[in-house]
């Protein structure tokens, strides 16, 4: 009888996890490490159910990336494809913001159309939250500097707020 109730708890903590979302988990995305956020949830805002499909599919932006078309396109693709996790926000994981996509997409998309590329349909802007109407991330949001005293941790981890 012991067994069966400690088997039922165990099944049951495992839906209650299912449904609440995926635990966080570090960052192991390379491009992603030096992020302001080591904490990151799958699956991620394009559905990669682990970060080694993530991995995958970000590589094809690196030489972008190593480019510098625009200061914001590695935190824009991070907060896509490795995004921050807050226990606040399990359910559905918080996306960038809209402008931040649409400054990223400005810089770059002259470089891509060089090399006949063009901004892919998956890192559609107009998917994205306005800041003014919704939870989003940019890189304005993240405190990284705090007073002596302040809860480094927590500001680092929630790292959400006003952007655009």
């Amino acid at each position: 009888m012991l067994v069966a109730s400690l088997v039922a708890l165990a099944l049951a903590v495992r839906l209650t996890r299912a449904v609440r979302g995926a635990p966080c988990e570090p960052v192991r995305i390379p491009m992603c490490r030096p992020m302001p956020w080591n904490l990151t949830r799958m699956p991620n805002h394009l559905h990669h159910s682990t970060q080694e499909n993530a991995v995958l599919a970000i590589e094809q932006y690196e030489e972008l990336v190593d480019a510098n078309c625009s200061a914001v396109l590695r935190f824009f693709l991070c907060a896509m494809y490795a995004p921050i996790c807050a226990l606040e926000f399990l359910h559905d994981p918080i996306r960038p913001c809209k402008a931040l996509c649409q400054r990223a997409r400005d810089d770059c998309e002259p470089l891509m159309r060089l090399y006949n590329h063009s901004w892919p349909e998956s890192l559609a802007c107009d998917d994205l939250p306005v800041y003014d109407r919704g939870v989003c991330i940019s890189p304005e949001a993240i405190v990284t500097d705090l007073p002596e005293g302040s809860q480094r941790g927590r500001a680092r981890e929630a790292g959400m707020g006003a952007a655009e």
